[in-house]
């Protein structure tokens, strides 16, 4: 057992090595936070829907896909923010209902707890790169980087996502079904009804660490496609939409919404998917945001 076993530690050492976006943005904000002015934190449509190249303020993009309100709160109590000015938290159709350790893409706990260092939960499997995916894809992947010396970094230096360029490859009524579909939770359900409180709960954590810091809240809601809110339950959408417009009156001096969710300002032309924008769109997403927050 002991060579297979010094095979698969070094194969983790070197996986591990691979530079990836959660190492990127964890390496940038151990060096940086001190001078982020404006912190976007948040799911992929923010990460694909805020670029900083384009910000007015020392702006971060520190969102990723999947990376549901608990991560964000994690994030926000890791770092020190100096000259932080602005928290802009999404404000979306998914955003209370869910987490990402009751998702289907729960694997990406593993990124947190590796290269944020979180420690969320105990589950080994989630302390490794090697034991999530094939043993085969592990191989190519230390193959492709260490040999062939290909690497693709898919996010910008200030955390931006590139994959979503223009034109979109997709049908966006078929896709605003499936996307809709996805985001839609049993809400009467104990499990998402735990998730909403959590939500919630860490909302309210995050504003009140706002408050105390002076630092302003922006609840983003990013655009979407008529079709994809069209195919969103109702009910699902009040409910979230509540939490925000309560907080919103609770904390009027720090917290603002801003809501681009059905603007008009944005074209089909603007999106990759039915939910996402794509690079040309995400331009003209972060100098409207950017403006509405005084220097």
């Amino acid at each position: 057992m002991i060579p297979v076993v010094a095979v698969l530690a070094a194969m983790e050492y070197l996986l591990e090595r691979i530079p990836n976006e959660y190492a990127i943005k964890s390496d940038y904000l151990d060096e940086n936070s001190n001078s982020v002015e404006v912190l976007y934190l948040g799911n992929s449509h923010v990460y694909f829907g805020i670029n900083p190249d384009f910000a007015l303020h020392q702006s971060y993009n520190a969102s990723y896909i999947s990376q549901s309100l608990n991560l964000d709160h994690m994030i926000l109590d890791k770092y020190h923010w100096k000259n932080l000015k602005y928290i802009v938290i999404p404000a979306d159709y998914v955003s209370m209902y869910y987490t990402l350790e009751t998702a289907n893409d729960k694997w990406r706990i593993k990124n947190y707890n590796l290269y944020y260092h979180f420690g969320i939960g105990y589950d080994p499997i989630n302390y490794t790169e090697i034991f999530n995916g094939k043993i085969q894809d592990q191989i190519k992947k230390i193959e492709d980087y260490y040999i062939q010396k290909k690497h693709h970094s898919l996010s910008t230096r200030l955390g931006f996502g590139t994959a979503y360029q223009s034109p979109s490859p997709f049908d966006i009524s078929e896709s605003a079904k499936v996307a809709a579909k996805r985001h839609t939770f049993n809400i009467q359900s104990e499990e998402y009804l735990h998730n909403f409180e959590i939500n919630k709960e860490i909302l309210n954590r995050m504003v009140k660490f706002a408050e105390e810091k002076q630092i302003k809240v922006v609840f983003l809601s990013s655009p979407v496609t008529l079709k994809y809110y069209q195919n969103c339950n109702q009910s699902q959408l009040a409910n979230t939409m509540n939490v925000y417009d309560y907080l919103l009156k609770k904390y009027p001096q720090t917290c603002c919404h801003i809501d681009y969710m059905q603007s008009s300002y944005f074209n089909i032309s603007d999106f990759y998917d039915a939910d996402h924008l794509n690079s040309i769109g995400a331009e003209k997403l972060t100098k409207l945001v950017e403006k509405k927050l005084p220097k």
